[in-house]
């Protein structure tokens, strides 16, 4: 896809804040698109239910697969209250889309979906897959809080190529502790903090505030990098 950067927006785990963070990309950006992604995933057992008191939740990666992939547009879906995609239509996105891949076909799946947007628009894709494609360029920005329900493996190659690491305060104890589920993801591929970009830092619930100095600043950093 040529034309500006696409904006791709990463984290450890479900809940961590990935969407609210698109939704305020969207806002700020003129002209935004979106592409909420979802890869099947292939564990016996779903990394999401179950996790923790949130774990009943519905999971994407659990529906029924389609062949292959498929790229929702069905404006009855993508509309559903309370689905990440209406949550970005709401804040101004134009289009969405969802697509839903398995892995094996993943790469080929996004291809296809970039196809469907304006290269000379603002693109924000909400999931950790598309950092996992090297021959993708794209701005990575990894949203990573204090708690987490766990540590996906998708998200270790966006820990390698973030362009913007965005990390949320505790609630308490001392200020700008780095989660520890960061330090042992990157001691999991050998990054060393130096290896990273200088933390953007969000107070603890951040989505529940207006827009913070540090998230300005993340906002007009990002406008320059597309």
């Amino acid at each position: 896809m040529s034309g500006l950067t696409p904006i791709i927006i990463a984290a450890p785990s479900a809940n961590c804040g990935k969407t609210e963070l698109a939704c305020r990309m969207i806002r700020a950006l003129d002209g935004a698109q979106a592409l909420k992604i979802t890869r099947f995933h292939r564990e016996s057992h779903c990394p999401v239910h179950g996790v923790n008191e949130q774990g009943e939740d519905n999971c994407d990666g659990c529906a029924p697969a389609p062949a292959g992939f498929e790229l929702v547009d069905d404006p009855a879906v993508l509309r559903t209250p309370g689905k990440d995609s209406d949550r970005m239509l709401q804040a101004g996105a134009d289009p969405v889309l969802w697509l839903r891949a398995a892995p094996h076909v993943f790469e080929y799946a996004l291809k296809a979906a970039l196809k469907h947007f304006d290269p000379a628009r603002p693109l924000v894709l909400e999931g950790n897959s598309a950092a996992t494609v090297a021959e993708f360029a794209g701005t990575v920005v990894l949203l990573w809080p204090q708690r987490t329900r766990g540590v996906k493996a998708s998200v270790l190659p966006a820990l390698k190529r973030a362009t913007f690491l965005v990390l949320v305060e505790a609630s308490e104890g001392p200020p700008r502790r780095w989660p520890k589920s960061l330090r042992s993801a990157m001691a999991r591929v050998g990054v060393s903090e130096a290896d990273l970009p200088t933390p953007v830092w969000l107070p603890a619930e951040w989505w529940k505030q207006t827009e913070t100095t540090a998230e300005h600043e993340l906002l007009q950093a990002l406008k320059v990098t597309v």
